[in-house]
This record gives C-alpha cells, structure tokens and sequence, in this order.
C-alpha cells in the first residue's frame, strides 16, 4: 500500500487551505461512523473502538477550531468556536457515557457544516487563502 500512501500523503501537502478543511470534516464524519457502528460491538474492543474513534473527532474539531481567524472571520468565526466547543463537549459525554445519540447529532452537524464548507468552496476564486495557518497535523490520509 505504499504507493496508495503516497497519493494521499502528495494530495493532502498539495491541497489548498479549503480542501483541506473539507478533508478534516469528510475524516470527522468517517471517525464518527466508525463510533457509530463500534456501539453495535461487544466486549472491550467496543469501549475500545468508540473511544479511539471518538477522541480522534474531537482532535480534528481542535484542529478546525484553532484554523478559525477571528480577525477575518468574525461573528461567523466565533459562531463556529461555540459549536465546535458544543461539539467537543458532546463527543467527551458520548464518550464517557457510552451514548450513540450525541455521537449521531455531531455527525448531521458535520455533515451540515461540510456542506455549507463546499458551497464556500465553489464560490472561492482559485488560490484564495482561508486558514492563516495550515490544518494538516491531523492524520487524514486513511
């Protein structure tokens, strides 16, 4: 697989600042699936699979939220920190809980918030820097 590794690792060093926060939602919302569908197991690999799914999420959503600029983004910028602080918060309940349903309303929201992402995207005039600082720490490539 290391040529597959290799696409993807050239694909994510090469994406512009908005294909880039759109691959962190299209890996949020993979991870929360996966948290999903670990609530349907058994046994210690359940605990285990939710959680890691879990906390993977809420490292992503770090992520977006320390990509946020304030100076440019304003009342949209800190409406998008107090939801992804909401989200955060209702990952670490689902976590701590074991509770399927918040993992699925972060899940819609994600989705709704990569939707409104890609309709940005369409408009942004080629080149066009969003982020002042780059979102990629998170391991999206698989």
């Amino acid at each position: 697989m290391p040529a597959l590794e290799n696409y993807r690792n050239t694909h994510i060093m090469t994406a512009s600042p908005m294909e880039l926060i759109i691959m962190l939602y299209d890996e949020a919302i993979k991870s929360l699936a996966k948290a999903e569908e670990a609530f349907k197991l058994e046994g210690p690999v359940r605990i285990q699979e939710i959680n890691n799914n879990l906390l993977h999420t809420q490292d992503i959503i770090t992520e977006l939220t320390a990509s946020l600029n304030f100076e440019k983004g304003g009342e949209i910028a800190a409406n998008l920190y107090k939801l992804y602080e909401f989200m955060i918060h209702q990952l670490s309940q689902a976590n701590i809980k074991k509770q399927v349903k918040p993992v699925k309303e972060v899940k819609a929201l994600m989705t709704e918030l990569k939707e409104a992402w890609l309709k940005v995207a369409e408009k942004e005039p080629k080149g066009e820097e969003i982020p002042e600082r780059p979102v990629s720490s998170i391991a999206i490539a698989g």
